[in-house]
């Protein structure tokens, strides 16, 4: 991974977050839980690179090289960072023999938080402070909130 690609990041943690909080727990095990968060995680990294690779192209007329989309899935697997934690997470009560349903909203409530710290962590980088720090990070509990909310909604 040749850059720091936080927008990928955050989208991996907010689209995880959102996955765990429509996850049935009563119909599910620890295994397929995790098996469906690994290959949804596999879908989103190769759907950006394709659709990021694809969209150069078409607008440089270029044809498609493997080298060129081992580049763009290189820089997409900033993606696997920002879900890998929500993922760790759910990992950590597996291996703490937590209830399914327990691990999921600690996973959950994870992808919130990442939201909301790659927001604190992004103002004060900023050089913000006082309201200006208080409105961003405002932002980034809103959509933690969101996810939190659906898996509200859902269960």
């Amino acid at each position: 991974m040749d850059k720091v690609d936080p927008r990928a990041a955050i989208y991996g943690t907010i689209s995880i977050g959102a996955l765990l909080s429509a996850e049935s727990v009563h119909q599910e095990t620890y295994a397929a839980t995790v098996g469906a968060v690994t290959i949804t995680l596999l879908i989103y990294v190769l759907i950006h690179a394709y659709s990021d690779y694809t969209g150069e192209r078409l607008a440089s007329g270029e044809a498609l090289k493997l080298g060129g989309l081992a580049r763009t899935l290189v820089s997409e697997g900033w993606l696997l960072v920002g879900a890998g934690i929500p993922l760790v997470a759910l990992l950590v009560c597996w291996g703490l023999d937590t209830s399914l349903s327990t691990a999921v909203t600690v996973a959950v409530w994870t992808s919130a938080a990442m939201v909301l710290i790659l927001e604190v962590v992004s103002g004060v980088r900023a050089g913000e402070s006082g309201r200006d720090l208080a409105f961003q990070t405002a932002a980034g509990a809103l959509f933690g909130l969101l996810v939190i909310l659906l898996r509200i909604v859902l269960h």
